[in-house]
């Protein structure tokens, strides 16, 4: 899982904690190291974004984006890719599109749009 939806999983996780609410919690540590998602970030003048540092800069843009059914989505694909292959989510800022990439190889770059 990527260093962005990582640090979102821990946020939810602490915010839950916090509220003492009965929700279910998920343990990064538990989490299977089969595949491995990268998230990546287009803009709509299309620029990449693929640096966590990169993305808190503008991440109110992505504010339409369910974080939940993102790290849902992260798990789903994680089951699905192989061993030395990676998948990708992209995330359009134009059209407030999702796309999956299951299983590409280490060079794939996404269309600047979609």
């Amino acid at each position: 899982m990527d260093n962005i939806y990582l640090e979102i999983l821990n946020r939810i996780t602490k915010f839950t904690d916090q509220v003492k609410t009965p929700m279910q919690s998920v343990e990064t540590s538990a989490l299977p190291e089969k595949g491995f998602v990268s998230t990546v970030h287009v803009l709509k003048d299309g620029e990449i974004i693929y640096s966590l540092q990169d993305f808190l800069k503008i991440e109110s843009r992505f504010s339409w984006v369910d974080k939940k059914y993102l790290v849902g989505k992260i798990l789903e694909l994680q089951k699905k890719t192989d061993d030395r292959r990676r998948s990708f989510l992209v995330l359009y800022e134009e059209g407030n599109q999702i796309r999956e990439f299951v299983n590409m190889d280490q060079t794939f770059q996404p269309l600047p749009y979609c």
